[in-house]
């Protein structure tokens, strides 16, 4: 059972995988004739639990990071910054693609017959779904990367 917060790092990390796979995968699957509705509730359903996961993943895992590599190097804080107003941007992107997720589905379960007509559209909501996925995962890379570079990097002689 997912909960909105998970407090523990490793569940809310496993938790933000899964539903980061579940969306890519409702994203990616091909759209059989007659079944346009289908398709757009199970990205509906993969997105909402998205967007449950997410503030708990940020706030249990990356921002203990944030404040990791703020402690260990100083130097840091630049990026840390950067991460922290990333994060902020994320939620807003996966809001706004919610919404247009939502919006779809009312359109999708309205239109019986020419599925045809929302081929563009459903592309457009592909795209947008996929980049945030990539997005998430790529601020994810960015905090490890920073993280590591906080606590070993070389910073050269020192008397």
């Amino acid at each position: 059972m997912a909960t909105a917060h998970a407090t523990d790092p490793a569940q809310a990390a496993s938790e933000l995988n899964e539903s980061l796979t579940r969306l890519e995968m409702a994203l990616l699957a091909p759209v059989v004739s007659g079944e346009l509705e289908s398709w757009a509730r199970t990205a509906q359903e993969a997105t909402s639990a998205l967007a449950q996961r997410l503030p708990g993943y940020l706030n249990s895992v990356l921002h203990p990071q944030y404040a990791e590599i703020a402690k260990s190097d100083s130097e840091l804080l630049t990026r840390v910054q950067q991460l922290i107003a990333e994060d902020q941007n994320l939620i807003l992107e996966q809001d706004k693609f919610e919404k247009r997720v939502n919006d779809f589905v009312q359109r999708a379960s309205q239109i019986k017959k020419d599925e045809a007509q929302t081929t563009t559209e459903r592309g457009k909501l592909e795209q947008e779904g996929i980049a945030l996925v990539l997005r998430i995962k790529r601020q994810r890379a960015a905090a490890d990367t920073w993280l590591t570079e906080a606590n070993y990097r070389d910073r050269g002689p020192v008397d």
